[in-house]
């Protein structure tokens, strides 16, 4: 049996049937865990803030004005979950000096170079993702790993669809000018 969509469910929900929520849990589980991990930048926060994000939709299911899709809605509340947390943190950003990596190390893990490149630039635009304002992380997230429209990321994010292309074009210069301020310090250390 295939699944039903998001409105079967939440009826069953707000009928009663509080196990029909595990349905959609386990349909939007990995993408609300995705935009977390993108934002936070860990794994177990991003588990705790998937978690917490259901846990919010469930207790407010009865507010969903089916405006917009749930999946919509859903990731608004990681959205806005993730941001919350990042924002409580006191830990320390690591300087571009103190780039983990350079590519010699990734090939020490694998034979195959395109391999080892993949990975280290990988980690290199993870990294410059992780310096990131919240927010600028967020929307590159939204934009580029959850292939969302302007459209819709404004509807995450209630940002204003100008606004959203304006602060995605900053922040796409940013982590150019954070690769290249990584990638001239390993020339300088190795060259």
């Amino acid at each position: 049996m295939g699944y039903k969509g998001d409105t079967y469910y939440i009826d069953l929900v707000l009928q009663g049937n509080i196990n029909a929520f595990s349905y959609i849990v386990e349909r939007h589980k990995d993408c609300t865990f995705n935009l977390a991990f993108r934002i936070c930048g860990n794994r177990e926060e991003a588990e705790e803030v998937a978690q917490d994000a259901f846990l919010k939709a469930f207790r407010s299911l009865g507010s969903f004005k089916r405006k917009s899709s749930f999946a919509t809605w859903l990731y608004r509340i990681v959205y806005n979950t993730s941001i919350s947390l990042v924002r409580s943190r006191k830990t320390g950003v690591l300087s571009v000096e103190e780039f983990p990596a350079n590519m010699n190390d990734f090939l020490e893990f694998t034979n195959d170079d395109e391999e080892a490149e993949k990975e280290y630039k990988n980690s290199l635009i993870n990294f410059a993702l992780q310096k990131l304002s919240d927010e600028e992380r967020g929307l590159i997230t939204l934009h580029y790993y959850e292939e969302m429209s302007m459209e819709e990321m404004s509807a995450v994010t209630g940002i204003t669809r100008s606004n959203i292309r304006v602060k995605l074009f900053r922040a796409r210069q940013k982590m150019t000018e954070i690769i290249k301020r990584v990638k001239k310090k390993q020339e300088v250390d190795h060259g």
